[in-house]
């Protein structure tokens, strides 16, 4: 019997650890609002971004007009975009960042109403930081 209870918490304990593993170290970020989407997504499965160095990122969007949605942040380079959303590259500037994250703002304008927005709070570390 106890030979039993120890097998079945080990499989628990195995299991639990496991489904924690998926993609944890891969920074994402999702806004939604009603039916309009919004989803920060980084390339490279980085726990953080590092500044001077750039990093790719996606936007993807759902039900927002991408004729009318406007993205906004210092070292923001658009690469390409489509019916899916926004590629970017993100190269971070020690001089723009707010308590050590990179604001990027966005927005969809919309004509007699609320204006969808959001602004990401994206963490950022400078390469001396990651030395030590």
């Amino acid at each position: 019997m106890k030979k039993n209870f120890w097998n079945y918490a080990i499989c628990v304990i195995i299991t639990l650890i496991v489904s924690s593993c998926g993609n944890k170290n891969q920074l994402q970020f999702v806004y939604s609002k009603a039916d309009k989407k919004v989803e920060l997504v980084f390339e490279n499965n980085a726990e953080f971004l590092i500044v001077g160095q750039p990093t790719k990122a996606n936007f993807k969007t759902e039900n927002i007009d991408n004729q009318k949605f406007m993205i906004f942040g210092p070292g923001i380079e658009l690469n390409q975009g489509d019916n899916d959303g926004f590629r970017f590259t993100i190269t971070p500037i020690e001089k723009t960042l707010v308590d050590g994250k990179l604001e990027i703002k966005v927005t969809e304008r919309i004509e007699n109403e609320e204006d969808f927005t959001h602004k990401f709070l994206v963490p950022v570390k400078s390469e001396k930081k990651i030395k030590n």
